[in-house]
């Protein structure tokens, strides 16, 4: 799936969400997530497709972690971090990681994008 299709599905979800029709709660921005980073190769993207992931995982990090406040254990959250490598490049690294129980065994997703 592409980074403009991903956008697409957000969007949907948003409208989908604002709109009553999906229910609060039921992790739709987590399962929006896990897809996202599991479909997404973020290295392989052009600067089009960059700007667009980057606006894409920066509002998701925003609704990841107030669904967590809703949803509380067994929740996924995701944080941002911006590096600039010594060839003055510059990196957004996005992870998405597990939080709650320890039954709660996935393994963190990554993905890397850099900043055109």
């Amino acid at each position: 799936m592409t980074i403009q299709e991903q956008y697409q599905k957000f969007q949907k979800l948003e409208e989908e969400l604002k709109a009553g029709r999906l229910k609060t709660g039921d992790r739709h921005y987590q399962q929006f997530a896990i897809e996202l980073f599991e479909q997404t190769d973020c290295k392989s993207l052009t600067i089009e497709d960059s700007i667009k992931a980057v606006e894409i995982l920066n509002t998701l990090n925003i609704k990841l972690h107030q669904e967590q406040m809703e949803i509380g254990e067994g929740s996924w959250l995701s944080s941002c971090a911006k590096y600039k490598t010594i060839s003055n490049i510059e990196l957004l690294i996005f992870v998405l990681y597990p939080l709650g129980t320890e039954k709660f065994t996935e393994e963190p997703k990554v993905c890397v994008v850099e900043i055109p």
